[in-house]
């Protein structure tokens, strides 16, 4: 294998993770049972940089996975305001749509 491949390789690994990550989070999030252990996780902090991802797909399932998280109770609402998720949702949402 080239290391050209072996770079390519590397790169696509990783673009799959964040994928399954992301969206797994999301699927978990459905689930009152696991709210509080994704919390105790950081899982808030984790999927706020991936709402300026450049893959869509991975926009989207983080923007629902905080959606199910905040949508819980008041106080992970609260959380996803104090985290300033709200303000860069807005701005992923208003670079994906060409908003000016």
């Amino acid at each position: 294998m080239t290391s050209a491949k072996v770079v390519l390789q590397v790169f696509e690994n990783y673009q799959k993770s964040r994928v399954g990550f992301v969206q797994t989070v999301a699927e978990l999030a459905t689930k009152p049972q696991n709210i509080e252990a994704l919390q105790s996780a950081g899982v808030m902090q984790l999927l706020r940089p991936l709402l300026l991802d450049n893959v869509p797909s991975i926009q989207q399932s983080a923007a629902i996975a905080l959606g199910r998280l905040a949508n819980y109770n008041d106080d992970l609402a609260e959380a996803v305001v104090n985290n300033e998720i709200l303000p860069q949702l807005v701005y992923s949402l208003r670079h994906a749509y060409h908003f000016s």
